[in-house]
């Protein structure tokens, strides 16, 4: 499963569009979240896939 948030290059701005809304410079894809069984954020990016889907 590939990330769908993606950084901007110039403003360390992390956003999900391809273009950096605060200084319109592209962004590039960040790399994947380490994996730990104490997973804070888990019950919030699965309920944004969830969401999207």
């Amino acid at each position: 499963m590939r990330s769908k948030i993606k950084k901007c290059r110039v403003c360390d701005l992390y956003t999900l569009k391809d273009i950096c809304p605060a200084c319109g410079e592209s962004t590039s894809q960040t790399k994947p979240a380490r994996f730990s069984p104490e997973d804070r954020y888990g019950k919030y990016r699965r309920a944004l896939r969830q969401e999207v889907e």
